[in-house]
């Protein structure tokens, strides 16, 4: 298991990448909740995906 510092850096890295995601439909302005539990469903399946 990584550091503290890393884990921070890791939480950062998740929060940015699901906020592009949700940006990459401007046009849309709120989101559901079920909508973002598929998002964040999706982008832990496939985060470990190469």
């Amino acid at each position: 298991m990584g550091s503290e510092a890393e884990r921070q850096d890791t939480r950062k890295a998740m929060a940015y990448d699901l906020i592009q995601i949700l940006e990459t439909k401007p046009e849309k302005e709120s989101y559901t909740t079920e909508e973002i539990k598929k998002i964040i469903r999706v982008y832990l399946t496939t985060a470990d995906q190469k």
